[in-house]
């Protein structure tokens, strides 16, 4: 498959992008600052400039995929648009180059009412508070993608960590997992590349964690 990762130089997309090519795709990291990229293990994957705060520059390196993977990141807990604005780009770049599906990562952090007595106090007296600002912005992005006419996935995943892959992650579809406590970027870039044209994970969000 042909496989566009958008936000290619954060930790979480060269990891994508490396599986990706250890798999056999053809992949474009498409980043800001391409010289960013680093080597990669498993081959050499095309590398294209863009921003997703400039639609435009998207149209010609999504053109022709089959699967766009956006790992998108804020720096810092300001306010941000990145993640919605990011959202709209892409969905229309995506649709008007061919691709079949979109794959986006967001916060497990959103959906804390059916979460555990103890788990939900915590999330809402701390994650809540120091990540409002993103959440807000994750919320409208999933908000922009449930709208859109395009296949899309949402892997909503707890707090990020460096570290191995877990050999048994903990997934649930479309609810909160029972117990959620991290999950490593490994995990998070496998199971997104061994989903890459999974029907059943089609406009659905997809709860993800380490075992």
């Amino acid at each position: 498959m042909r496989i566009a990762v958008v936000g290619a130089t954060g930790r979480t997309g060269r990891l994508v992008v490396d599986l990706a090519l250890a798999a056999g795709h053809s992949v474009t990291a498409v980043a800001r600052t391409p010289d960013r990229l680093p080597e990669f293990a498993h081959g050499t994957p095309r590398t294209e400039s863009a921003d997703v705060h400039r639609p435009d520059t998207l149209r010609g390196p999504l053109n022709g995929q089959d699967v766009v993977v956006a790992t998108l990141g804020s720096t810092g807990r300001q306010a941000t648009n990145v993640f919605s604005d990011g959202a709209r780009a892409l969905t229309a770049a995506a649709r008007a180059g061919g691709a079949r599906h979109l794959v986006t990562m967001s916060s497990a952090g959103l959906d804390t009412g059916r979460l555990p007595f103890a788990q939900r106090i915590v999330t809402r007296l701390v994650v809540e508070r120091l990540y409002r600002e993103v959440h807000h912005d994750l919320a409208r992005m999933e908000a922009v993608l449930a709208e859109s006419d395009i296949a899309w996935t949402v892997v909503r995943v707890p707090m990020l960590k460096d570290g191995p892959p877990s050999a048994n992650p903990q997934v649930c579809y479309d609810r909160p997992l029972p117990r959620a406590g991290t999950a490593t970027r490994a995990t998070v870039a496998r199971w997104i590349t061994d989903h890459l044209a999974d029907p059943d994970t089609f406009r659905r969000l997809v709860h993800l964690a380490d075992d």
